[in-house]
């Protein structure tokens, strides 16, 4: 499962709650603040479009959680109820509901932070077969015109995502 959380959200405050309920340590966790991305930034300066995307951006967070390991003792539905009403507090907060998968072993919520034509923040919310939570959460100005062009970079097929903004 993949959680991308809003800044405006104590993006902080969410994670340890999360931890809490899992009950266990990420198997990925990934942290980088704005020297780190300026550094990456400059060593990617040959690759335009990603250097384009990493200079504006001010934080990358990344956890995985493994939900079928044995270390696991936390509750799948209170789990699933949390990224449920995390994704209700950020769309009431104003954020755009990019997607929304809701299936009987899948659940995923694409959530932006948008300001004229840039995200200031992306959240992405998965938990995929029971068996795996990913909580990310991205800080900083993305552009719309770099992210579509990081799509097509990285062979990255949105196709069978249904974008309703308006949901």
């Amino acid at each position: 499962m993949a959680l991308l959380l809003s800044f405006q959200l104590n993006a902080q405050h969410v994670l340890d709650k999360l931890q809490g309920m899992i009950n266990t340590e990420p198997s990925v966790e990934i942290n980088l603040g704005p020297a780190m991305l300026g550094l990456l930034s400059g060593m990617t300066s040959e690759e335009k479009e990603v250097s384009s995307v990493m200079k504006n951006l001010t934080e990358i967070s990344v956890r995985v959680y493994r939900l079928d390991d044995k270390d696991f003792k936390g509750d799948l539905n209170q789990i699933k109820s949390f990224i449920n009403s995390t994704a209700g507090e950020m769309k009431a907060m104003g954020m755009e509901q990019l997607a929304a998968i809701r299936e009987e072993d899948s659940t995923v919520y694409i959530m932006a932070e948008m300001a004229n034509d840039a995200m200031k923040g992306l959240s992405v919310m998965s938990l995929d077969d029971d068996s795996e939570l990913v909580v990310i959460k991205i800080g900083g100005q993305i552009m719309l015109k770099d992210l579509a062009g990081l799509m097509g970079r990285f062979d990255v097929d949105l196709n069978d995502i249904d974008i309703n903004k308006k949901d």
